[in-house]
């Protein structure tokens, strides 16, 4: 459930211009273009839909919704979750909005709200087999597979033929111990997908990626990557390399050392943040796991604040185009609100631990904050980075078998070409902050993590300047939601079986071998 808005500056432009009739189309006509504008992507759009909804129509469920959906979308799950309540007592009858505020519940850590929101959802549209998914979804996300499993299991056998239900099972069979059978449903549902029994493309993909994971850790390599490689196929990312190192080389010209030597600095100096970031893949959600084993380090997973806000006060806009002037022109109070901003959205989601203490630690392991390092260490001076590093060829291929779920935040993904330079901009971007980050960053490499687990957990645990506790070293026993694709991994010990994972797969990766070399 990794979902950051991140349009391209075309998309950006095309936004902008949309948003200007926002106030002139009827309130009917706002319902439409915020479902269309949400399908492709274009949160920000959709968020300023709802905002005029609600403007127009407080009283009305359908506004407070968008703009909770919006947020969600954003990674601003506290705000998501305050405008979800507001469309429920407008309407409590919706299982839509108890779907959605499942998943902001799940995502803020409140396992158990979740699991209430999603049995609402199904209790209120039992015969919607997407109340089903969501509710499966949340149980499995929360730790508790085993009710996932059996709740699919009597969805099915109570006649819900849905092929989305029917791939989540599947999905589960390695999790389950029933590695075989989640291969055979897998592969029933390409066939029907194939012979066109039901003819939805992007759930054919999906499945195919449920299938490839299944024939990895079945060690059918050759067929993983076929059916990662076909379902890549069928996915439309509009992913733009020449684009995106565009962007990459402007950012860095913009965020030099002399810039970042002479610029305000934020007056927030708090040292609760804690931001991991790196490329997916990396060890970001063990890392969060072994800080949120603390009990007073809280996991915020994917917070989007902190990205949002960077985005805001350093890329091209409607008035200014020019990243170096818009930089060089930011103003103290203008870090100053968005630092407090971003302190207080973690500190809300986090609340207090169980013995009623305020976390002195909050993560946001959202990965391609990368691209935001400077403007993240302007905000917020007092914080920790955490910069995950793993084998370029295993990054890329434990992306390449994965789907991220949707075709724009990680489009490069499915696409060999694009993963090994999506790869590199990233290290650009890393090798730039390294030099002229006025924060200190910790890096930790994945490969030293997991053959020396202990020592590695101190480490960080020292860094970001709390007292060791044991629990950090038996991380995968921590009881807590995980609302990313890393959810099954952090609850084991961790094992080094994920190393030279390449290799496997080294007769197939030519292209992704080539493009890293360049």
């Amino acid at each position: 459930m990794s979902n950051t808005n991140k349009m391209s500056e075309a998309d950006n432009s095309e936004a902008i211009s949309r948003a200007k009739l926002i106030s002139k189309l009827t309130t009917e006509q706002l319902l439409r273009e915020f479902h269309l504008v949400e399908s492709r992507g274009q949160n920000k759009l959709a968020l300023l839909i709802g905002r005029e909804l609600v403007s127009r129509k407080p009283g009305m469920m359908q506004g407070h919704y968008a703009m909770g959906s919006a947020l969600c979308n954003m990674g601003m799950l506290f705000e998501a979750d305050a405008a979800l309540k507001k469309a429920i007592v407008r309407d409590p009858n919706v299982a839509g909005i108890y779907g959605r505020h499942a998943e902001v519940l799940n995502r803020l850590g409140h396992r158990d709200l979740a699991v209430a929101a999603a049995n609402k959802a199904v209790e209120l549209a039992p015969k919607d087999p997407k109340m089903k998914v969501i509710k499966a979804v949340v149980l499995r996300l929360g730790g508790r597979a085993d009710e996932a499993y059996a709740f699919l299991n009597q969805a099915i056998a109570d006649g819900c033929d849905d092929p989305n239900l029917r791939s989540i099972r599947g999905s589960m069979g390695g999790q389950m111990g029933k590695l075989g059978e989640g291969i055979a449903e897998l592969e029933a549902l390409v066939k029907e997908a194939d012979d066109r029994v039901w003819t939805d493309l992007f759930m054919h993909s999906a499945v195919l990626m449920h299938l490839s994971r299944l024939y990895d850790q079945a060690q059918r390599y050759q067929e993983a990557f076929e059916a990662a490689k076909r379902a890549g196929e069928m996915r439309t990312t509009g992913y733009d390399p020449q684009a995106k190192k565009a962007e990459c080389d402007a950012r860095i010209r913009a965020w030099s050392s002399e810039q970042i030597q002479t610029m305000a600095c934020s007056r927030v100096k708090s040292e609760k943040p804690v931001f991991i970031v790196g490329m997916p893949r990396s060890g970001t959600s063990l890392i969060e796991q072994i800080i949120a084993s603390h009990p007073l380090g809280y996991g915020g997973g994917e917070m989007g604040e902190a990205y949002m806000f960077a985005r805001e006060l350093s890329e091209p806009n409607a008035i200014m185009s020019d990243r170096k002037e818009i930089v060089s022109g930011l103003q103290r109070a203008a870090l100053d609100r968005c630092g407090r901003k971003i302190l207080k959205a973690m500190e809300k989601a986090a609340g207090k631990n169980e013995d009623g203490r305020v976390y002195e630690r909050i993560t946001d392991k959202l990965p391609s904050n990368y691209e935001y390092v400077g403007v993240i260490g302007k905000m917020l001076p007092g914080a920790k980075i955490i910069h995950c590093k793993r084998s370029a060829l295993d990054t890329c291929v434990s992306c390449y078998l994965l789907d991220f779920v949707g075709d724009k935040n990680h489009g490069y993904s499915y696409d060999l070409k694009h993963l090994a330079h999506q790869y590199k901009l990233y290290e650009q971007h890393m090798a730039h902050w390294l030099e002229v980050s006025e924060i200190e960053i910790l890096e930790v490499e994945y490969e030293d993590l997991v053959a020396n687990p202990v020592d590695g957990a101190k480490r960080i645990i020292e860094y970001i300047g709390l007292e060791w506790d044991d629990r950090c070293a038996r991380s995968h026993e921590t009881v807590r939601a995980v609302s990313t694709l890393s959810s099954d991994q952090v609850r084991k010990p961790m094992y080094t079986s994920s190393v030279e994972r390449w290799k496997n797969y080294e007769g197939w990766i030519g292209e992704l071998i080539e493009g890293l070399r360049e």
